[in-house]
């Protein structure tokens, strides 16, 4: 409980005593696992590092970067030192980052994985995943912020218009807090069963409901917050089920792909309910609650309108989805539903110390501490009896609860929830050659808005190549996804003011757009597939991809249908390469995409373990010992290191596993997990192609190497590769260490061959420390081409442990490789 802090600082010296686990990242090789104390160590060490490099109270530093839990440390190290703040959206150009870095002096930018910044950026450029470096600080040496100062600037706006920054101060984020902390300590008592609560959080951490789901919430519960790297709702469903998680974070878009996706997993969730009690519908779908894992039961859906529909059918499954409504102005919560007495179709009542009045015209008025002073660089932006305008219409129920019903101002949302305001991308429209005039509006999808442009142009103007090249100069989320030819030579005006009637051109759109719809096809391939987000264009084989001006998400989603559709796997990095709809249509499933492959979860489980600690020291290693006397050498290079590690290890024969399990002292022994080659598995995953005896042993053989050695299969091609690292990172995030063979085959006479780069991608991303193991004597012990060991000398050498960092992965291999065979006699 947070009580009644007079700081953010506050707030940070009461969750910092969490004893348990905070930050962790998945869904990558990178993966990254913070506890309470290690985020606020690295906190107060990034303070430290601001104030060194004389970055001052009050000045501003940047973030564009993806959702990591560096991003969480780094914010509240601002936070402490009583530095600004100032997020960009990840997806933005350098070209946004620029121009607000320029707006607002920046002194740094903390920059994410694969982001390039603009060459004339007038600030130091410091990467993000460094942030939990430097020594540790005391937090006590920072003075709290006076309440009143600014504690982030959020900017509105892209590169297309003047950008606008809302400023944020630490009374606006602690007046969100109080009431939803006072809301949270009825319920505090009941919450020991089902601790930690585990959040996954897709939302931005530019977006401020984001940060608040991330940096701020979640500490209330001692909770747990997880990111990956993926928006893919296959990856997302794993990681909810594999991590236990009890809380999705994200927009209504992804909502929308999970829904789709568990359809196509689960069909019988696209059935009626049976019967309103939760507990019946819980057991009618049981298949999609054993899908998602147990521990699941509500999404926070933020940052865009939700479709009922999709309410419905979550609810309808047993699940409670809690949305709520605010702005960037209100820091940003305003209304939010009760978890346990939501009413469908309402965004909730106003929290503790907000209030909502409905002027006359409809717009929902707000009120309260957690509004923003003003614009940055302008004057406030409340009334002067101190209501903020939200442009939104609405009404209130009986019980005070809060309904949206539009929008009175012409701003747009997206489905992914970043702001497109009509003029930015007018004005770029109306300079582009041919254009006359043009108005871009809202169009309607149910409860979702994309951008549609209205055109007026000179004779002969192509209405299509107008909007491609105006969209490459728009940034992602503002480019134009339908247009419309208006068929006079003048859009409506008011008289007077001269400003474009925008409701009676969407509704003509809205009109047009029905009546012109193209009848049902009956094609089953992929450009009726594509014709869905094509936005009324005219395609062919040669159309650009990137002029459908899809969403990160609308990708994933168009991939999804098109794996529907046409029954064929289709690998993220092949439509991540594809520039064209002929480069999509003559896709093919990657082999490795189509094979069968499964990564052992249950070889981790409590019974898994016992019977490990039963099979290794009393049957396996006393075998091993039999036929190879070992000489171990170098256990003192192990001595300060702590797990996670990289074991990386020549390759002799497949007696490498037991002698090096052997050899390690036990504490390391049982968190070592060897990668197998998936290849030697063959029978198990392509049992349709081998009799039942082969499949029988092979099978066999599988099962025994995962449970004993807790070993993974580790494909040679290279999709599969990449999956098999990606769970490889999970391992680590669990503290255990990779034991790899990176020459990828077993050597006939001892020799050493060439280390893959697999091996250097492993090392660089997971940033732990490798291991080098030097194996001499067990190709003499079990040739490659023998079937039956004998007794002979071996002898393992541990290596000082190797810090590597860079993308040169080759370069890396061959670091190890050269450390490896150092280790000869």
């Amino acid at each position: 409980m947070i009580g009644d802090p007079a700081s953010l600082a506050a707030f940070f010296e009461i969750w910092r005593k969490n004893p348990g686990g905070f930050l962790r990242y998945e869904g990558g090789i990178g993966a990254v696992r913070l506890t309470y104390a290690d985020t606020a160590r690295a906190a107060a060490a990034f303070a430290q590092k601001l104030r060194t490099a004389g970055i001052a109270r009050g000045e501003r530093i940047v973030f564009w970067a993806e959702n990591r839990p560096e991003w969480v440390v780094a914010v509240w190290g601002a936070i402490l030192a009583g530095v600004i703040a100032v997020p960009v959206d990840f997806r933005s150009s350098g070209k946004v980052v620029e121009k607000i870095a320029g707006i607002v002096e920046a002194r740094a930018l903390l920059i994410g994985e694969g982001l390039h910044p603009p060459d004339t950026l007038p600030c130091p450029v410091w990467p993000l995943r460094e942030v939990t470096g430097g020594e540790a600080s005391d937090p006590a040496q920072f003075a709290p912020a006076p309440p009143d100062d600014v504690a982030e600037i959020l900017f509105t706006s892209g590169a297309t218009g003047e950008p606008k920054g809302v400023t944020i101060t630490h009374r606006n984020i602690l007046a969100n807090l109080k009431p939803i902390d006072e809301g949270i300590s009825k319920y505090r008592k009941y919450m020991g069963p089902f601790s930690p609560i585990r959040f996954l959080n897709l939302l931005p951490l530019s977006h401020l409901f984001g940060q608040t789901m991330a940096a701020f919430i979640p500490p209330m519960i001692a909770g747990e917050v997880f990111f990956m790297g993926s928006y893919n709702p296959r990856d997302a469903a794993h990681v909810i089920r594999k991590r236990r998680i009890s809380v999705l974070v994200c927009v209504p878009q992804m909502l929308e792909l999970l829904r789709d996706y568990i359809i196509r997993t689960v069909p019988e969730s696209a059935a009626p309910a049976r019967n309103s009690k939760w507990y019946r519908k819980w057991w009618q779908y049981r298949r999609v609650h054993r899908h998602l894992g147990w521990k699941f039961w509500s999404f926070v859906v933020g940052a865009a309108p939700l479709d009922p529909a999709l309410e419905e059918f979550w609810g309808k499954l047993g699940y409670v989805v809690i949305q709520g409504y605010g702005l960037t102005e209100t820091a940003p919560v305003a209304t939010l539903n009760h978890p346990f007495d939501a009413r469908k179709g309402t965004v909730g009542k106003a929290i503790g110390g907000v209030e909502i009045r409905i002027a006359p015209d409809g717009e929902v008025l707000l009120r309260g501490e957690n509004i923003t002073p003003g614009y940055y660089g302008e004057g406030a932006i409340r009334d002067p009896e101190g209501w903020l305008h939200t442009g939104d219409i609405g009404e209130l129920d009986a019980e005070k609860r809060l309904r949206i019903l539009g929008r009175k101002k012409e701003m747009i949302v997206s489905p992914d929830g970043l702001n497109v305001y009509p003029e930015d991308v007018e004005r770029v429209l109306n300079q582009a050659r041919g254009v006359r005039e043009s108005a871009v509006v809202a169009e309607k999808q149910g409860a979702r808005e994309q951008v549609h442009a209205v055109l007026v142009l000179d004779p002969g103007a192509s209405a299509e190549a107008v909007v491609n090249e105006v969209n490459s100069r728009l940034e992602t989320h503002q480019r134009i996804r339908g247009f419309s030819v208006w068929p006079s030579g003048v859009l409506p005006r008011t008289s007077g003011t001269n400003k474009l009637k925008r409701v009676e051109i969407a509704e003509w759109v809205a009109k047009g757009r029905d009546a012109s719809a193209p009848p049902p096809s009956h094609e089953n391939g992929i450009p009726e597939v594509i014709r869905k987000f094509a936005g009324g264009r005219q395609i062919d084989s040669n159309t650009s991809i990137d002029d459908l001006a899809l969403s990160s998400l609308d990708r994933i989603q168009l991939m999804m249908e098109i794996e529907q559709r046409t029954g064929a796997a289709l690998s993220e990095s092949h439509f991540a390469h594809a520039h064209t709809i002929g480069d999509l249509t003559r896709a093919q499933p990657e082999p490795s995409a189509a094979e069968p492959i499964e990564f052992p979860e249950w070889n981790g489980s409590a019974p898994a373990r016992w019977l490990r600690r039963i099979a290794l020291p009393g049957l396996i290693l006393p075998l091993a010992r039999v036929f190879a006397r070992i000489k171990v050498d170098g256990l003192e290079n192990l001595r300060d290191l702590a797990p996670p590690v990289i074991f990386a290890s020549n390759h002799q024969s497949h007696f490498d596993v037991p002698v090096i399990f052997a050899a390690l002292p036990a504490a390391w022994r049982y968190r070592a997990s060897p990668a197998m080659a998936k290849e030697f598995f063959e029978a198990h995953f392509h049992p349709a192609r081998y009799p039942w005896t082969q499949r029988f042993t092979n099978s066999l053989n599988y099962y025994l190497a995962a449970l004993v050695f807790q070993a993974f299969p580790l494909p040679q091609r290279e999709a599969g590769a990449r999956e098999a690292l990606r769970y490889a990172g999970e391992l680590a995030s669990d503290g255990k260490c990779i034991l790899i063979f990176p020459e990828g085959k077993r050597t006939g006479a001892g020799e050493i061959a060439p280390f893959q780069p697999g091996v250097g991608m492993l090392a660089s991303r997971l940033r732990i420390p490798v291991v080098p193991v030097r194996l001499e004597g067990l190709e003499l012990v079990l040739h490659k081409s023998a079937k039956f060991p004998v007794p002979g000398k071996v002898r393992v050498r541990f290596g000082a442990a190797i810090r590597t960092e860079g993308d040169d992965y080759a370069a890396i291999a061959k670091q190890i490789e050269d450390a490896v065979r150092g280790l000869q006699r």
